[in-house]
């Protein structure tokens, strides 16, 4: 027998199991391709990366738009759920007015501390309304604007301007910038059968 045939054979070494993935790296039928098509498939990946990357920016861009929507809803309810509220405060003002005006004008002697307690309950209120960012209109003598006033009658006075306010009926109110309940008054006119 011959010696080299009895010895087993000896294992691979690492560069010559290497050796067929260097030469797999090296021949381009395998890695893809020749060079100009992987050139091709660079560019379309960039393409491909940048659109991806531009629908992101828009997503991104739509998300925010709409946490700023959603903000402002929000707050357009908070705002109109006060602004209700603050409505409903205006007619008890109201009433404390007019029981006001009745205790003046009453001949008879009025309890003064009844009096004295509804003027305290109104500039509470007074109060209230304003660190709400409530605050009256002041109209009479200006011209008359149906966003600001609603005309509850008319009165012919040649020496004031057509079309003017000639009395508040019941005061109007703002609330910030908005009108949260327009004046009813008395508008004047120059001469009788004109419209406001």
């Amino acid at each position: 027998m011959d010696p080299q045939q009895t010895q087993p054979a000896a294992p691979a070494t690492t560069d010559e199991v290497d050796e067929p993935q260097d030469q797999r790296e090296d021949d381009p039928e395998v890695v893809g391709g020749d060079p100009a098509g992987l050139a091709v498939e660079l560019d379309e990946a960039r393409r491909e990366a940048a659109a991806n990357y531009d629908r992101y920016l828009r997503v991104h861009a739509d998300m925010e738009n709409y946490k700023k929507r959603i903000e402002r809803t929000y707050a357009d309810l908070s705002r109109n759920t006060k602004k209700e509220l603050l409505l409903k405060l205006l007619s008890v003002k109201d009433n404390l007015e007019r029981a006001l005006s009745y205790g003046q004008q009453a001949e008879q002697a009025a309890d003064e501390s009844v009096i004295q307690g509804v003027r305290l309950t109104e500039y509470q209120l007074d109060q209230i309304l304003r660190s709400e960012g409530v605050n009256p209109m002041d109209l009479e003598g200006k011209p008359f604007n149906p966003e600001e006033a609603e005309a509850v009658s008319t009165v012919v006075n040649p020496q004031a301007e057509d079309h003017s306010i000639a009395q508040v009926v019941q005061q109007g109110y703002r609330y910030q910038d908005d009108v949260l309940r327009p004046a009813k008054v008395v508008v004047a006119l120059k001469q009788a059968g004109e419209e406001v």
